[in-house]
């Protein structure tokens, strides 16, 4: 009696620890931003990239904004990863586009994946990746935003 006791408290002490670890992993409240700001990306990053018309040629400042967006991308995605978010899981961009054009709604996007990865981060380990990915985001918004001044709008 006493022996399977035992193992009846073990295996309820492995299991409320397993389910502490796996329901951290995807807590909403902790580190939501990341994958806001990767679905804010990959709209952003949409809306530069795909123009109506066959006679579109892509400028220079388009092209730099899609290459920092990549960049943002991928160290967003190794943010979420590194702190034990699902970046897989699809997720709704924060910015709504309101027709205003595609280079303006992608400023408007990216504005917001900056302000997603401004939050202050807890964990050291990840720090300078934010950093980084926050760079990447404000070099694509200028990009952008010179576009919008190439294009004369």
């Amino acid at each position: 009696m006493k022996k399977s006791m035992k193992t009846l408290v073990l295996l309820a002490m492995a299991a409320s620890a397993f389910t502490s670890i796996a329901a951290r992993a995807d807590e909403p409240g902790r580190h939501p931003f990341y994958a806001h700001a990767k679905a804010d990306l990959d709209q952003a990053r949409w809306l530069i990239d795909h123009r109506p018309g066959d006679n579109w040629q892509m400028g220079r400042s388009e092209q730099v904004a899609l290459r920092e967006i990549d960049m943002a991308a991928r160290d967003v995605t190794q943010l979420g990863l590194d702190v034990g978010k699902d970046m897989f899981r699809p997720e709704h961009a924060d910015a709504h586009p309101d027709r205003r054009g595609r280079l303006h709604d992608a400023v408007a996007t990216l504005e917001k994946a900056h302000q997603d990865l401004a939050h202050e981060e807890d964990d050291p380990r990840v720090r300078g990746l934010q950093r980084d990915a926050l760079h990447h985001v404000d070099i694509a918004l200028h990009a952008t935003q010179d576009a919008i001044h190439e294009a004369g709008y």
